[in-house]
């Protein structure tokens, strides 16, 4: 076997375990609830295998740069670990009012294993048909997509624009959420609101070499859906206080006694211990059958700290002829705040230590570089048989001058502001 095909095989035989543990848990308590006679439980799983091939050998592409270790590019000439997921779900149903829903999803996490972990784990009590209250992990409703968004089948795309899907961090609520539902007409509108807590995991970086914690806590929002025929309309508002504690690793070196105040002010500037983030989004969706046509327009807000202000949205659209629906897709990301900073001044400095103020300087300025540009997207689906789909999509991105745009695991050989592309080929089904 090649070389460059043995992480992807080996991390694909490990997701493969997962699967099948999952499986059989799940079977178990199919099983259970056959020997009781009851119907309260279903259960019901989707999943995706895929590959990506990236041009930029200097770099990482990844669907997730906040979550995900590696990628396509520079650790593998194709990924399979960007796309590639499998999920099962439980569903119960006690009486008419009161339900609840398990899912566990095996995918590349931080720490590069597939190990399964919980995106839903939640109870639901309804007042009406038009009123609920759910307590537990929930997948918050960010964008269109967010419900769904690791269901590969449900959308048209490979994977949903990341140029405005990667905005928000903070997309799971350990809390609890509320909706209300109005009718005008055939019309509906629902109103949801939610609050809670969160605990992302990200992978280590060179100067916190262990996985990170990253404490999401006062987390709160809004999101007013209306509905109407093939119409689709969205408004989005949510809230966190967000630490990045690998991050946060990073800054502290700059307290360092040597740079005196000056140190101290850049990492009270730049750190990001309880930094208020917040996004506003407006999304669309028009879909008749025959084609579609939807946006989305988001701005997060994560100041003082080096992260900043940026602006996404993206346009799409499609046409369904028979099995096949081919579909194009353009995104735009801009940064809105500064992306530079003189860092420590060296005169300020003792000689012995500004090569490594210097260094830090630099790395500071890393940080603060634009994540920006374009992407252009092409792509066709093919629904091969019922519930399950192959796609393939190829997708040109343009970075912006000095931007490093989504990649991670950058390389010294790596040029900011550089264009690459994108290759994908996937196969989803639903169960």
């Amino acid at each position: 076997m090649p070389a460059l095909c043995k992480p992807a095989f080996n991390r694909m035989s490990a997701m493969l375990t997962s699967i099948a543990l999952m499986t059989m848990m799940v079977c178990a308590v199919d099983a259970r609830a056959e020997e009781h006679d009851t119907s309260i439980f279903s259960v019901s799983g989707f999943g995706t295998v895929g590959f990506v091939h990236s041009t930029e050998h200097q770099a990482d592409y990844t669907n997730s740069p906040w979550y995900k270790p590696s990628g396509a590019g520079y650790s593998q000439n194709w990924s399979g670990g960007v796309d590639s997921r499998f999920a099962l779900q439980l569903d119960a149903k006690f009486t008419p009012q009161l339900s609840a829903v398990v899912q566990a999803i095996s995918q590349l996490r931080y720490d590069n294993t597939y190990t399964p972990s919980l995106e839903w784990a939640n109870i639901k009590y309804e007042f009406t048909p038009d009123s609920s209250v759910r307590l537990g992990r929930i997948v918050m409703s960010t964008f269109l997509a967010s419900d769904y968004r690791n269901v590969g089948y449900a959308y048209p795309w490979v994977r949903p624009p990341l140029d405005v899907y990667n905005m928000m961090p903070v997309n799971v609520n350990d809390g609890a959420d509320v909706s209300y539902r109005f009718h005008f007409g055939e019309a509906t509108n629902t109103i949801q609101g939610f609050y809670g807590v969160d605990n992302l995991k990200s992978p280590g970086t060179a100067s916190h070499p262990a996985a990170s914690n990253n404490p999401a806590r006062n987390s709160w929002g809004v999101f007013d859906t209306y509905e109407s025929g093939p119409t689709i309309l969205r408004l989005a508002y949510q809230h966190s206080n967000l630490s990045l504690d690998g991050v946060n690793a990073f800054f502290d070196l700059f307290k360092n006694p040597a740079f005196g105040a000056q140190g101290i002010n850049l990492a009270n500037k730049y750190g990001s211990y309880k930094v208020p983030i917040t996004f506003w989004g407006a999304s669309a969706s028009y879909d008749p059958g025959k084609w579609f046509l939807m946006s989305e327009i988001g701005q997060s807000k994560i100041l003082p700290s080096f992260m900043g202000e940026q602006r996404a949205w993206y346009v799409s659209s499609g046409y369904r002829t028979g099995e096949f629906t081919p579909f194009v897709a353009y995104s735009r990301s801009k940064k809105l705040s500064t992306t530079s900073d003189p860092g420590l001044n060296l005169g300020l400095v003792n000689p012995f230590m500004q090569g490594y103020a210097a260094g830090l300087n630099a790395g500071l300025n890393g940080f603060l570089k634009p994540t920006t540009g374009t992407t252009v997207t092409v792509g066709c689906r093919w629904d091969i048989m019922k519930n399950t789909d192959i796609k393939l999509q190829y997708e040109h991105v343009t970075l912006d001058a000095g931007s490093s745009g989504l990649l991670i695991n950058l390389q010294p050989g790596f040029k900011t502001g550089s264009s690459f592309n994108l290759v994908s080929a996937t196969v989803d089904w639903v169960f």
